[in-house]
Parts: C-alpha cells; structure tokens; sequence
C-alpha cells in the first residue's frame, strides 16, 4: 500500500494531462536547440551579465511563497485546536519539501509521510494530521485552477481562453460538489455512485485494468468530511494558498528581469502554470530538465529570445528549487538533531487488553506470518524470537519477493499458496498474521478455507477505506509500470546508500527497527521477477480484488485480532474500525507510536497480543468444551 500527496503543491494537475505537455514542450525545446546552438550559448553569456540587484527580491518572494504554504496549513490545523508555533511549521514545511523534490516519484509519498508524522508530533491527532494534507490538496488545486483561468483570461489569446474557461468552469463545480458532499451523505452516496459508473466506463474505453474506484471514492469523501470548518477558516487558506503560488510566479518576473528581457506579463500566468505542470510529474527530481525545457518554450512563445528565456527559466529554477531545497535539507539536518526529549519517539505501547488478561499462556499453535507489500520472511524475526516456544511460526517469502519462486499474484492466489505451504507440511489448520497487504491474503485464506484456518491477527491490514486515488492511478497501464519501473530504479539505490552512511556513522550494522522505511525500500530484487513488476501486480490487485474481499467479510466466521496504530499514515485507523464492524468475530488493539510497519517497529507490543489473543482463544474453547449438551442446545434461562 501506498498513499501519497504532492507535498509543496499537492493540488498540481493531473499527470496524465501534463505528460503531453511536458513531452511537446521537450520536442520544441530540443528543435530549439538544433536550430539554434549559437542562441543557446549565448544564455550563458546572459547569466553571466546578470542585473544582480533583482536576486535578492527573488529570494525574498520565495521565502513569502513557503511562508504562505506554511501558513496554509497551520490554519487548517487550527480547525482541529491546535496552533503549532510558526517556527517549527515553517522548518517542516521547509524539510519536507526538500525531501519531496529529491527522489523521482516516491518523493511525494515519502514527505507525505514525513508530514504527517510532524504533524502529530507537533499535536495533531492522526485524523486531523491526515485530514490537513488532504485540505491543503484540495485548496491547492482550486487556486491552481484559478490561475490557469486568470492567465488564459489576461493573456487575451482565443485559443487559451477555449481551453482554459472550461476547464476552471469544470473545476470550479467539480469543486463545490466536493464541499458539499462532504457534509451531505445522500448527496455523498449519489456522487459515489455516479463518479464510480464514470470512472469504470472510462476505465473500459481505455483497457484500463477491472478495477473498482468506489473504494478509493469513498475513502478520499470520508476523509475530507472529517472536520467541520467555518466558511471564514476556508478562505483565508485559500488565500494562503494563492499567495504562495503568486509570489512563487513573482519570482519568475523577478528571473526574466535579471536576465535584462521584458516581462511578458499578459502570458505570464500561463508560462507559470506550464513550468509547474512540467515539475508536477515528478519523473525527475524537482522536475528537473522537464520544467526547465517547458518553461523557456512558453517563454520563447511569448516573445523573448532563445538565450534570455533559457536564462530566465535557469535563474527561476536556482531560486525556486536549487536553494531552497538546499534550505530544507538543512532545516530537517537541524529538526534531527535539535529535536527536544519531548519529541524523541517513543517506544511503541500497547493498548491494554478490553477484559482481564488470559490465566495461562497459550497452547501450542501453528503460525504463518506473512509480510506486507514491499518486504520479505526477514520482517519477522524480532516477532519470531519473542514469541513463547509452544508457538511455531513460519515466515516465508510471498510470491513475486525475495527467495520465492511463484510469480507475484493478487490476494486470491496468494492465499491458495498459503494453503498448498499447509498441505506441504502437512499441516492441517494454523493461525495466519498478514501485515498491510497480505492482510487481504490472510482474510481471503478463511474465506476459501475456514477448516484450515484457527484464527487471523492483521497488523495494519488493507480494507474499507484503505484505498487512495493514488493507488487507483497506480493501477493503471502505462503511468503504472512507468511509476513502479522508476521507483524501484532508484529510491533503493538512494536508500541502500543512506543506509550504508547511517551504519558506517554509528559504527555496527543497523537494528530492525532502525530507519524502517530505509530497510524496507532498499530491499534488493528477489524471486522470480523485478521488484517493481510484483508491486505493480498487487497494486492492480488491490483495486481488482478488494471490493469482492469486502463483500466477504461478513462470511468470515473465524477469530480476528486487528493490530493499528491511530497515526497510521498509510492505512488509517478507520479501516481497522470498519473492519471490526464487518467481521462477525473481530476484536481492535492500538498500537501508539508504532505507524504503519508494526513487525519492524513494534515486535514486543506485537507479540505479546497475539500471545494474549490465542491464550484468550484457548481460555474461551475449553469453557465452550465444559459446558453440557444440555445448556449448550437449550442456553441459561433467566
């Protein structure tokens, strides 16, 4: 499972529509540049005659626009009754930007992450954490559109207004829809259903994979319904947001100024809003290149030369991106090391038990565990030596990682491999713990065979409500194998060689639990194919089976123990609630401060419920066995 929003600008248009932008805007640049080398060389004569007086205004309209995005959203977080201070808000907006430009794809994800985290150490509660960043994403887009309409608007050219007004028109509905069925149900349920009608007949025009968005719909609705927020608190984000894209495109003025070009400023909206679509892909770090190509073409467009627009798009990019990732960089450096004993992270607790805690251990049980989406059998092993003797439990590698040699599969099939590994040991029922998404393998293995199955504990397990409109969108052909294809390129690359500093700093190989992400994203390729081709199998999978799964719930009779950490940034604490609600037979624990991977981060807290959870198990079967046929048949009378 993956769940991610843009990070600076979360609200920038949709990839699908930007890739053609992006790569017309490469194909001219690069004409560009065959038929005009000498042009091209002369932009370095440009920079080098800078009028350096304008720099500092640059640097100083940047600084507004992070401000104004850090303002954003500790308003939103107002709505919840907490006011981080401005300092602190500022740095982690500062590091997580740095952290969103710097790796291809993933980067957006992981500082969505890192987010979220800063906000709940900051006083966040997890629904309040998660609902921020999905607000900020909504306001984002709304002022972006609002830009893109102003500069068709401003530019005066037909064929801009023709595409532009349209559009903004289209969004600005889609926008107030959005509002209002956040706090009307039936309106809510109505858009569901209409949307996910859409959305499968435009899945089925383009070959898209059968999957059902319904979920990913219903997930993302609930999510921005959480809070209630005043009109007043709205608009005064909004205003946030529009200033931190204005100062931002302030800062390109301020570029072609220093280059000694005139500043196009009816078009100037409208090479902004190219620049940021190129960036918003993300194939790149920071969009680099792609950006920069896009924005010179709309400048040459616009009217300046070839050398003054390179110039320009350069100096922009140095402000915009180079130095101010350089800035977050330091700033999360700083966060790290300065961060107070107070929000040291603490060891992961366990919610205590809701009944008295089991008379004796368990009995002698079979386990199976099972790793998440990435991750291999070598999750496990901190769980695996804290559990009593009389529980044997298993971790294999699932099809598609590690030392496994079944191709990468969906739920269904994983559970039927699960279930022919039982009749290879001749084992005849065990117990099965699914982390995140062998969740579902877990769930989907007690609905084909529940003889076979005593009992399921899920650690973060996938469900209702687990599915983002990213995950849908990483389902999907070409910008899903394109996304999984670059993700597994180089994020391990980068976060092997993190590793390597961090164990070479403290001098010893690093623990389990140490830097968790880190491990399990630079884990190496395994199985029987790529790493990115079985996560992008159960990506689709995920879509395609999950909505059946969820139907099946009710049917699953067998014990479930559910394990979930509130701040969850990755599956959200309602997907365990839901799932509770759904199954006949299914108890929650919290785990606090242990988010999304439990076996690494959490395996005392993780081990001692499972044991307390089969001793309870054993505790209620032999009280079962006890009691006559009699009263068994017939009940206690009162």
């Amino acid at each position: 499972m993956i769940e991610s929003d843009l990070v600076r600008r979360p609200g920038t248009p949709g990839r699908a529509a930007t890739a053609g932008v992006a790569i017309i805007a490469v194909a001219v640049m690069a004409g560009a540049a065959a038929a005009e080398r000498s042009r091209l060389a002369g932009s370095l004569t440009v920079l080098a005659r800078l009028h350096w007086t304008w720099l500092p205004v640059g640097i100083l309209l940047e600084a507004l626009s992070m401000a104004a995005f850090a303002a954003m959203f500790r308003r939103l977080l107002s709505a919840g009754r907490m006011r981080p201070a401005r300092t602190s808000m500022l740095a982690t907006i500062y590091a997580a930007n740095a952290m969103s430009v710097s790796l291809p794809l993933a980067g957006p994800g992981l500082a969505a992450a890192y987010l979220f985290r800063r906000f709940t150490r900051l006083g966040a509660g997890a629904l309040l954490a998660g609902w921020a960043l999905l607000a900020g994403g909504v306001i984002s887009s709304a002022t972006w559109a609002l830009l893109l309409v102003s500069g068709g608007l401003a530019s005066g050219h037909t064929v801009a207004l023709a595409i532009t007004v349209p559009f903004v028109a289209f969004a600005i509905i889609v926008t107030a829809m959005i509002v209002a069925a956040a706090r009307r149900p039936r309106l809510r349920a109505a858009l569901e259903q209409y949307l996910t009608q859409a959305l499968k007949r435009g899945s089925r025009m383009l070959r898209w994979p059968a999957t059902d968005p319904k979920l990913a719909l219903r997930a993302w609705a609930e999510r921005f319904g959480a809070l209630r927020v005043p009109p007043s608190s709205w608009a005064l984000a909004t205003g946030d947001a529009l200033v931190n894209w204005l100062a931002d495109a302030g800062v390109l003025a301020v570029s072609i100024l220093a280059v000694g070009a005139a500043v196009p400023w009816r078009d100037l909206l409208l090479v902004y809003v190219a620049g940021i679509g190129a960036q918003s892909l993300s194939l790149t770090p920071g969009g680099l290149a792609i950006t920069e190509g896009a924005i010179s073409v709309a400048l040459v467009a616009s009217g300046l030369r070839v050398g003054q627009a390179v110039a320009a798009a350069v100096l922009y990019r140095l402000i915009s991106f180079w130095l101010i990732a350089a800035v977050g960089w330091l700033m999360l450096l700083v966060l790290r090391s300065r961060r107070p004993a107070a929000e040291a992270a603490p060891e992961p607790e366990l919610e205590p038990a809701p009944g008295p805690p089991p008379a004796t251990e368990p009995s002698a049980h079979e386990l199976v565990l099972l790793h998440g989406q990435p991750g291999t059998a070598a999750d496990w092993r901190a769980v695996m030596a804290r559990l009593p003797a009389q529980l044997h439990a298993v971790a294999v590698d699932r099809p598609g990682y590690g030392a496994s040699q079944r191709p990468a599969a969906g739920f269904d099939a994983n559970a039927q491999a699960v279930l022919k590994d039982l009749d290879e040991r001749k084992v005849d029922s065990a117990v099965l713990v699914g982390h995140s998404w062998a969740g579902g393998v877990a769930l989907r293995a007690a609905s084909l065979a529940p003889d076979r199955v005593q009992a399921v504990v899920l650690l973060a397990g996938v469900g209702p409500g687990s599915v983002s409109i990213l995950d849908w969108l990483l389902a999907a052909p070409v910008f899903g194998p394109l996304s999984a294809r670059l993700m597994w390129r180089w994020t391990p690359w980068i976060a092997r060689a993190r590793l390597a500093w961090l164990s070479r700093r403290q001098g010893r190989p690093l623990h389990p639990d140490e830097h968790v992400s880190l491990q399990v994203w630079g884990q190496q390729d395994g199985g029987v194919e790529p790493v990115w081709r079985t996560f992008l199998t159960e990506q689709r999978a995920l879509l395609g089976e999950l909505a059946e799964l969820e139907a099946a719930l009710p049917t699953i009779a067998v014990p479930v123990l559910l394990l979930a950490d509130p701040a969850d940034p990755i599956v959200p604490i309602m997907t365990a609630q839901r799932l509770v609600s759904e199954l006949p037979d299914a108890r929650l624990r919290l785990v606090a401060h242990a988010s999304h991977h439990l076996p690494r981060r959490a395996p005392d807290a993780v081990a001692e419920a499972i044991t307390d959870f089969l001793a309870t198990l054993d505790e209620s079967q032999a009280t079962d066995a006890s009691v006559p046929a009699c009263c068994a048949a017939h009940g206690p009378r009162g």
